[in-house]
């Protein structure tokens, strides 16, 4: 931008088990559950290039649609299968992607950057589940859609625990962190089968088959759209078996730079030593401490 099982070891950290309040997931004294949405661009529906992603770009306006339409399909889904509080988290380019006027008038928006939990900003432990619309897969995975994690400019990539994670994968664990699992993603398939390795539960929508970097086999808006809310309607029925993935911590952290006086700066920050050229790692406390670093980390001005 995914038969129940105890526990699974997979990747950066497990998905732990553990007991899920009712009221969690069908809400508190007559209150509607809560569902978080964290939707980047890069994995909507007829997005394949920057003509589509940036405001410089001929289709920007017209992704921006489609974005939106995503978003809104997503809402409709989750509130086919009953009432939800729903807060969303414009995630991509400067946070202001979304067509926040044609979003229904009860639904909260985060919106514009920097910001502490960056693509979750707004996260907490009162929600149910997430959703990732419109994700990407990452720096390393060939063939994916406009892979990269985090900054497509900047970063080479980033590894938790030894584990190279996506942008989906990453989200998870600092939903993780607060005791919420992923309910749903969708994106080209490379997207959607990266987060499903750390959700398996997670339902998911796979609106492109990519080919390569800058082009795919895509569904049209409509279609990508009606995939999009059928999934969320049967992925709020599985609530109460989904289980939040965490990462173990401290959290051993590696960030790859695509330029080396970048890695040579970011060894000056306490607690990052330069492992080659191009990556610095250390260790940290938690998740939300790791993001705040990464957001540091990746608006260093260019020399």
């Amino acid at each position: 931008m995914f038969a129940r099982v105890a526990v699974v070891i997979v990747l950066a950290g497990s998905i732990v088990s553990g007991p899920a309040t009712a009221g969690r997931y069908q809400g508190n004294q007559g209150r509607p559950r809560k569902i978080f949405i964290s939707v980047d661009m890069e994995g909507i529906s007829g997005v394949v290039q920057p003509a589509q992603l940036g405001p410089d770009g001929f289709e920007y306006q017209r992704a921006r649609e489609w974005m939106t339409g995503e978003v809104n399909a997503a809402i409709a889904g989750i509130r086919d299968a009953g009432p939800a509080e729903i807060v969303v988290c414009d995630s991509h380019g400067n946070g202001q992607s979304l067509l926040i006027d044609k979003v229904p008038d009860d639904v909260r928006i985060v919106r514009g950057f920097p910001r502490p939990l960056e693509m979750m900003q707004g996260i907490d432990d009162s929600f149910a589940a997430a959703v990732f619309i419109g994700y990407h897969a990452s720096e390393w995975t060939a063939n994916a859609v406009r892979g990269h994690t985090i900054s497509s400019a900047r970063l080479l990539g980033v590894r938790l625990n030894g584990s190279e994670v996506s942008e989906g994968i990453y989200n998870a664990a600092l939903a993780g962190h607060f005791g919420v699992p992923v309910a749903f993603v969708s994106g080209d398939r490379l997207a959607v089968t990266q987060v499903q390795q750390v959700a398996p539960l997670a339902d998911g929508a796979i609106v492109k088959e990519p080919y390569g970097y800058h082009s795919a086999n895509t569904v049209t808006p409509a279609r990508g759209q009606a995939m999009i809310r059928d999934g969320l309607k049967r992925a709020m029925t599985k609530l109460g078996s989904l289980q939040p993935y965490r990462v173990q911590t401290p959290i051993a952290l590696e960030v790859g730079f695509k330029a080396t006086i970048d890695a040579e700066r970011a060894a000056f920050i306490p607690g990052l030593a330069r492992s080659d050229a191009h990556n610095v790692k250390g260790t940290f406390r938690d998740l939300p401490e790791v993001t705040r670093l990464l957001q540091v980390l990746t608006s260093l001005e260019l020399p």
